[in-house]
């Protein structure tokens, strides 16, 4: 019989946080649980200037690097102004560019100084995560670079054998929910080849990077995130050290 933490959330309705067994701080820990925070994220709402909206994914990568996982997306809202048919494809829309990475050497050495490796998880600063919002009539470079990657792709792409053994990306993961095409595709360059991907993509990851690092509109208050798996639940899955080791 498993017992609730008071002072843990129960994530999911129905759950139970469990009583945590003692977690390792070993780099496969780490990664799993940074994996799972970097590509959980399915939709997320926030205030800007008065009113709320609710952002969805429009395209989003997931890079690893071998020593570090990079997530770069571009979500947007609905159009800010109402039509009574379909929005024209240039309808002014709020945009957030995320970027979200892990690094291998300081998460390890971060977790190995916390006194509370399942705290650290939960709430510690294992990833770092930027949120960045602006209209689209403001960052028409983002939003003529995502337009063309998805054009691009709509038009057909091959994964094929044939890898790269000192590719620079170790896995790749791009996924696409646009109006007229909806995709997701993964694969290794290690071992696999997109020719399409590879040569199309650099470019939009630049052009989402830049706007990043530019900053844009502060959010009223807080952002509201909806995720496919709740940290306590990550950090209380069974991956972790026996108890008594």
């Amino acid at each position: 019989m498993t017992r609730e933490i008071d002072s843990v959330p129960a994530g999911y309705p129905g759950f139970r946080v469990r009583d945590p067994a003692p977690l390792r701080p070993t780099p496969a820990t780490l990664r799993r649980v940074a994996h799972a925070k970097l590509s959980s994220v399915e939709f997320f709402s926030a205030s800007l200037r008065g009113e709320s909206f609710v952002f969805a994914p429009w395209l989003t990568t997931l890079i690893d690097h071998g020593g570090a996982l990079r997530f770069v997306g571009v979500y947007r809202s609905d159009p800010v102004q109402e039509f009574d048919d379909e929005p024209p494809p240039d309808a002014v829309r709020w945009l957030c560019v995320r970027r979200s990475e892990w690094i291998r050497d300081i998460d390890v050495a971060q977790a190995n100084q916390a006194g509370d490796v399942g705290q650290y998880l939960a709430a510690g600063p294992q990833t770092s995560e930027r949120y960045v919002f602006a209209t689209s009539d403001t960052q028409p470079l983002v939003v003529d670079a995502t337009r063309r990657l998805v054009t691009d792709l709509a038009r057909g792409f091959t994964v094929s054998a044939g890898g790269t053994p000192q590719a620079v990306w170790q896995e790749v993961t791009v996924d696409v929910a646009d109006d007229r095409f909806v995709t997701s595709v993964n694969y290794s360059p290690l071992l696999a080849r997109s020719d399409v991907l590879e040569s199309l993509l650099p470019f939009w990851l630049d052009t989402a990077e830049t706007a990043a690092a530019q900053g844009g509109v502060v959010p009223d208050e807080e952002i509201s995130l909806t995720i496919r798996r709740s940290v306590p639940e990550i950090v209380s899955a069974p991956f972790r050290a026996p108890r008594g080791r």
